[in-house]
Order: structure tokens, then C-alpha cells, then sequence
């Protein structure tokens, strides 16, 4: 682990010249067949992404949720937005939060401040079926630092640069799993591909009760000065720990070819309740979140 090692419808396809086995094509220069290809779009499944978060620093109501809906096979749009759902999260004690749609896809509230502890169930309606989720609000370890490494371009460094780095204390006796985001200028630049599998999810398995000094969530990209960078370490689940790992994994299968292989779908945690075999994808979670922000320093 990374972490470790620093811390411890129809489409035509045409092929010329290269089917020996189709009679006369042998004989004939420049021959060419036209197949056919029919790939069936499927029923597009409701994609659910969201979690319920309380920010260790500064807890807040602010909560959202996105819901989209899967594309056909060869769609290189964006997914489209799955709107007019119908969207509450009620808490352990049975309070309901309504979350009203914002924008298209966009759902939210700001009167829900998670607590730690707490157990919040997602139910939502959606093109005639209901579906349920349920989450576990676990804490997570606070980031203690974050400072700036200046690294010189070498033999395995591309891009001269800053980069963000963090200290934290891992809780000792209990099975912590992390998720980190890190946003440069407000952008999150982590895409999730498979190297980013091992050191954008972690489970303390092996550092457990350990202080993790200087781990760099993103060492690819250099930050310049005086940009502010912005790292978030993020409570998972067991099952949440799972689900990212799979699908950072898993994304390394696709690419921009759309005839290459394509990525599994990796199913989350969302429940369709009137058609089980309908389920969502995506997963619905509920975290505590550390945030530790900077500047990058002149050189």
C-alpha cells in the first residue's frame, strides 16, 4: 500500500482484407463487408452518489445527494440527470429530512447536522419504485498537519512541485477504513483509476494505533505556488471501504475507446424495494470528515 510505504441501437463495424476465411475476398482487391452490429441499450438503473457528512472541524447542516441514470453502451454524453425523485433521510430516531431537488439531479438539505454514531436511512422514489439505503455515521481519526514537500523533477518524478502531505494518529483496537479527497483549487484532481485504489482507500490493518507521518494522497500532480490545496480524510464502512476499492479497480478496465473493454458495474448499497433485481448503483454513505487546507508555499 502506498500509505504504508510512506508511513508505515445498431452500429456498423467494417473490416477489409483481413478475413481469410470469407470466400472471395482472397481473389478481390479492396474487398470489404459491412456487419451489422446490434447492441441493445439496456433499461437505464438509477446511479445513486451522496453521503451524509459531518465535518469534524465545523459540523454543519449542509448535506446533498446526486442521482443520474446510466447511459447506453456507445453514449459518450455525460449520464443524464435522473430528476423528480423523491428524496427523505430519516435518522435513528426517526426524524425525516426532506431533500428537495436543487438542480437537476441535485438533491439537499441544510437542516441535517450528522451526528456520530447515528444510523440514517435513504429512501427514495424514483420512476415508480422505491429504494432504501442505510449508513452508519463512524468517526475518523483528525488530520493533525498539512504541509507542503518540494520534489525536483527525476527519474520518477514527471511534474516538478509541491506536494500536499498529511500527519494523523490512527485509533488503536477498532478496524479504521479511510477514503481521501484532495481538491486543488477547488477542484478534486484524483481520478479513480487502480493506482489510486491502494492509496485513496485504506484500511489500518497493518498500522493499526500507528501515527502516519508525510502520506501524500496525490503524488502525481504538482501544485504550484500559491495554489491552496485542500485534503479531506474521510470515515468508510467495511462495506464503503469495498465499494471504492472495487470501483477505482474496476475503472481501470474502460477507456476512451468505447470498443475496449468495459468497466464492471459495481453494485453499492441501494435496495430497490419493489423490483430487488432492478437494484441502484452507486452508493449511499455516512461519514465524519476531517479537512485540512493550505497554501503552497513561494519558492
Amino acid at each position: 500500500m502506498a500509505l504504508l510505504m510512506r508511513a508505515g441501437g445498431g452500429h456498423r463495424v467494417t473490416t477489409a482484407g483481413r478475413l481469410l476465411g470469407l470466400a472471395g475476398c482472397l481473389a478481390a482487391a479492396g474487398c470489404e463487408r459491412v456487419v451489422d452490429v446490434d447492441i441493445p441499450d439496456p433499461e437505464p438503473r438509477l446511479v445513486v452518489e451522496g453521503r451524509i457528512e459531518r465535518l469534524k472541524e465545523a459540523p454543519s447542516g449542509s448535506q446533498r445527494i446526486r442521482l443520474s441514470t446510466t447511459a447506453g453502451f456507445f453514449d459518450s454524453r455525460r449520464t443524464p440527470p435522473a430528476t423528480g425523485a423523491i428524496v427523505t433521510v430519516v435518522d435513528g430516531a426517526g426524524r425525516a429530512y426532506p431533500f428537495p431537488e436543487i438542480e437537476p439531479g441535485l438533491y439537499g438539505t441544510e437542516h441535517l447536522v450528522g451526528r456520530v454514531g447515528e444510523t440514517y436511512t435513504l429512501f427514495l422514489e424514483y420512476a415508480g419504485d422505491v429504494y432504501e439505503a442505510s449508513a452508519l455515521l463512524r468517526e475518523v481519526a483528525p488530520i493533525d498537519s498539512l504541509y507542503f514537500v518540494f520534489e525536483e523533477e527525476s527519474l520518477f518524478i514527471d511534474d516538478e512541485g509541491y506536494r500536499a502531505a498529511i500527519d494523523f494518529a490512527d485509533p488503536a483496537g477498532v478496524p479504521n477504513y479511510y477514503l481521501w479527497e484532495q481538491l486543488v483549487e477547488g477542484v478534486n484532481e484524483i481520478p479513480p483509476d487502480p493506482g489510486n485504489a491502494i492509496n485513496l482507500v485504506s484500511r489500518d490493518e497493518l498500522y493499526d494505533g500507528q501515527d502516519v507521518i508525510g502520506f501524500q494522497p496525490n503524488d502525481e500532480v504538482a501544485i504550484v505556488s500559491g495554489e491552496h490545496a485542500e485534503i479531506r480524510q474521510i470515515s468508510l464502512s467495511r462495506l464503503g471501504y469495498d465499494y471504492y476499492y472495487a470501483l477505482f479497480e474496476q475503472n481501470a478496465l474502460g477507456s476512451a475507446n468505447p470498443f475496449s473493454i468495459p468497466p464492471a458495474n459495481v453494485r453499492g448499497n441501494v435496495t430497490n424495494l419493489d423490483r430487488p433485481s432492478r437494484f441502484a448503483f452507486g452508493f449511499f454513505g455516512a461519514s465524519e470528515v476531517s479537512v485540512a487546507e493550505g497554501v503552497a508555499p513561494a519558492r
